[in-house]
């Protein structure tokens, strides 16, 4: 969306940094200044409860930008994002940002829908997790990734890391996987689910 000077201006304002493997690029509550450029790698964004549990909000893989609403808001990071492998960021200042908000239109409008977007999915994750059933909360989320995915999604952090993101364990995470392949909605591989029939799936993610 910007020319390739303004492009040539902000990499040298904002150089690249490398981040290995389990180093943390933005920690809950600090103050959210600039927007993280993940350029490559994978970060994971989790909260960890007083009582010792984990709540992974979302695992992202570059190239994509991250915490927009944090930075926009003007607030703190609300989660802590961490390299789940080596990555390539950059940091850009929040006052970078808006100036290209005001000075871009395009930009903007890419902003205002990706916020949209963003509200429209966390919404949808609350239906998720009023259902009763963990097949049907299950079935739902594989439906939602398959919007950005496509039809082979990529296990945030493995099933253990899936169970934390939904609200689930583990070896609940697993029976529900094991129903839907059972169903012929999905394959399970490695670190990976393989979207077979996406009506059957996304008929199981609506039952009660």
């Amino acid at each position: 969306m910007l020319e390739d000077a303004r492009l040539e201006r902000l990499a040298e304002q904002c150089p690249p940094r490398e981040v290995p493997a389990g180093a943390t690029v933005a920690r809950f509550g600090d103050p959210a200044q600039h927007l993280v450029i993940l350029e490559g790698g994978t970060l994971s964004a989790t909260y960890d409860t007083g009582d010792g549990s984990r709540v992974r909000f979302a695992t992202v893989t570059g190239p994509c930008v991250i915490d927009k609403a944090a930075v926009l808001d003007g607030g703190a990071h609300t989660a802590t994002w961490t390299a789940s492998a080596a990555c390539r960021v950059r940091f850009l200042p929040v006052s970078l940002l808006r100036g290209l908000i005001d000075e871009v239109p395009t930009l903007r409008d890419h902003v205002l829908r990706h916020l949209s977007g963003q509200v429209n999915r966390d919404r949808r994750a609350h239906v998720r997790r009023a259902a009763p059933r963990p097949v049907v909360q299950i079935a739902g989320w594989v439906a939602e990734s398959m919007r950005e995915q496509g039809s082979r999604i990529t296990l945030p952090g493995a099933q253990q890391g899936l169970g934390e993101e939904i609200g689930l364990s583990r070896v609940t995470v697993n029976r529900a996987l094991r129903v839907l392949a059972e169903a012929g909605a999905i394959r399970i591989e490695p670190g990976v689910i393989v979207v077979l029939d996406p009506r059957r799936l996304s008929a199981m993610s609506r039952r009660s």
